[in-house]
């Protein structure tokens, strides 16, 4: 037997016994004050209520109830001190102390099960409600997709991976027929029902861009959890939808200041090249008509200046082209 097991029937048949001797030592009590057996066994069903809380046992609940009606009968019904025969009385009152005591036992324990379902979603609620308020404090593609596997790995509370890039040479076919077919697959599901792990499709607009995978091996996960991951996946592709026209919108401005950039500097560099073009022009054009009248020297200089003035111009063209050339 699981050690865990018995321990926890030790602890369950210690309480038993110190609700017991509790519970007899006050109808005791109430007897020297002359209160009518009925009611010292109303004391002994409240016994039994407190053991269905502590122990939610229905073996406990059992014995205890058993042991609590031939208490009472022993103790507090004429003759006391005396095991009566078990007359039709004793079987009635014995039969209805047990049925009750079961049915308090089934409604307690439903209704711990119900406490415990509505606080298990009040804190899933919670985690969801505070991992969509942190997606709108997070910026940039990989932060987003950072901080979404720690939401979701907190929210399911097993390991989470996400897969954006899937191809048709992933060895992992859950993976594929989830991207493939856009539907959950793996772990309980009607695909690849005896894998470890579950897979969920992560749609924008109509569109599968991605899966997730839950790990599933060390617990079950309840359809209320994969309900409120569904909705942080929303969240989730809205966010990295959000990132990508961001940066779409910084490139796009970027792109728009260094075209402004080129104009001014185009503007610019025209602006300074325009003299030395109209002189090489002017200079070229006085050696050419003047060349006859001209001595050797002047000439010289006139050619020296034009050839100054063109090996400018190719290096302003050569920055020119080094600066609009796209990189």
């Amino acid at each position: 037997m699981n050690k865990s097991l018995v321990k926890r029937e030790l602890r369950n048949a210690a309480e038993v016994l110190v609700i017991y001797a509790l519970t007899t030592l006050l109808a005791y009590v109430f007897d020297i004050y002359s209160v009518h057996s009925e009611n010292l066994l109303m004391i002994y069903l409240l016994g039994i209520l407190i053991i269905i809380m502590q122990t939610k046992s229905f073996l406990a609940t059992v014995f205890s109830s058993v042991l609590f009606v031939l208490t009472h009968d022993f103790l507090f019904l004429d003759p006391r001190y005396v095991w009566v025969s078990f007359t039709r009385n004793f079987a009635v009152t014995a039969s209805v102390f047990l049925i009750v005591a079961l049915i308090v036992n089934l409604l307690v324990v439903r209704l711990q099960k119900q406490i415990e379902s509505s606080r298990e979603s009040a804190n899933l609620h919670k985690k969801l409600y505070k991992a969509s308020q942190g997606l709108l404090a997070v910026h940039g593609r990989d932060n987003v997709i950072k901080y979404s596997d720690e939401a979701l790995t907190q929210l399911a509370e097993a390991e989470v991976e996400f897969y954006f890039d899937i191809d048709k040479h992933d060895e992992n076919e859950a993976k594929k027929w989830c991207f493939k077919n856009s539907a959950k697959c793996g772990h309980g599901e009607v695909e690849f029902t005896a894998a470890s792990h579950k897979y969920l499709p992560i749609r924008s607009d109509n569109k599968t861009v991605g899966v997730v995978s839950i790990d599933c091996s060390k617990k079950e996960m309840s359809e209320e959890t994969e309900s409120c991951i569904n909705a942080l996946l929303s969240q989730i592709i809205i966010a990295i939808e959000r990132e990508s026209l961001e940066t779409e919108k910084r490139d796009e401005e970027a792109l728009r200041e260094r075209e402004q950039i080129k104009a001014k500097v185009m503007k610019g560099i025209s602006h300074d090249m325009y003299p030395h073009v109209k002189k090489i022009n002017e200079t070229a054009t006085k050696v050419k008509e003047g060349k006859n009248l001209m001595e050797d020297a002047e000439i010289e200089e006139n050619l020296k200046s034009i050839i100054d003035d063109s090996k400018y111009l190719a290096e302003v063209v050569d920055n020119l082209i080094d600066i609009t050339k796209e990189k």
